[in-house]
């Protein structure tokens, strides 16, 4: 591998990091722009796991601008790179099950979260295990599985628990109370709302504007 290629491949690595900080800190056009940048670099260099990377990243802007359309478009081209690496592949493809979800289209979104699910054991990614697991169960609870949700739920929290992730392990808990409320196991119910109150105030989540938006 020559130099300039080296110099190339580092500068599209440092133009992605600093689009990740620009994303952090919402300024979504700088990180739009900085992506951007990045992706032309890949596609000049032939850096292609690097360019279906960026391109998932290019998605998750659209995405949270609003453009399901674009971000979309974007995903699924970061698919149809061979090269794309097995967590990209996963991530996408979940991404693309919360787009479908979002549509209102359930048995999309179901195929999604358990491919994306099944590359993630594949591959022994722990850390996103549950957050695909909650969000499969979510869906499992939408069209009326209560018993499988709670399955997932559990699994979802069990592994959250291990791995440190506290947001998904109070989305867990809240899933998990919801469908304690549809079976009238209230007292499980608050318990489970609680936990959730509790980790949500310890992480600085916002959770009064998580009841208002979920009609509470």
């Amino acid at each position: 591998m020559d130099e300039s290629f080296d110099d190339r491949y580092g500068e599209a690595v440092s133009l992605n990091n600093l689009g990740n900080i620009a994303r952090t800190r919402g300024d979504l056009a700088e990180a739009e722009r900085l992506y951007r940048e990045c992706l032309a670099i890949a596609k000049e260099i032939g850096a292609r796991q690097s360019e279906a990377s960026v391109l998932q990243n290019l998605g998750e802007i659209a995405y949270m601008r609003g453009d399901l359309a674009e971000a979309e478009r974007l995903y699924r081209e970061s698919l149809a790179i061979e090269e794309i690496s097995d967590r990209n592949e996963a991530v996408s493809l979940n991404c693309l099950g919360v787009i479908a979800q979002i549509r209102g289209d359930l048995a999309e979104a179901e195929r999604f979260f358990r491919e994306s699910l099944a590359i993630i054991r594949e591959n022994g990614f722990q850390q996103s295990e549950g957050a695909f697991l909650n969000n499969l169960g979510v869906i499992v609870q939408m069209r009326g599985d209560l018993a499988e949700a709670e399955r997932l739920h559990r699994e979802s929290l069990a592994i959250t628990r291990e791995s440190g992730d506290r947001l998904t392990t109070a989305d867990s808990l809240t899933n998990l109370g919801l469908i304690m409320n549809l079976k009238g196991q209230h007292d499980e119910e608050r318990r489970m709302y609680t936990e959730a109150v509790q980790i949500w105030r310890e992480i600085g989540f916002p959770i009064e504007q998580w009841f208002i938006d979920n009609g509470y």
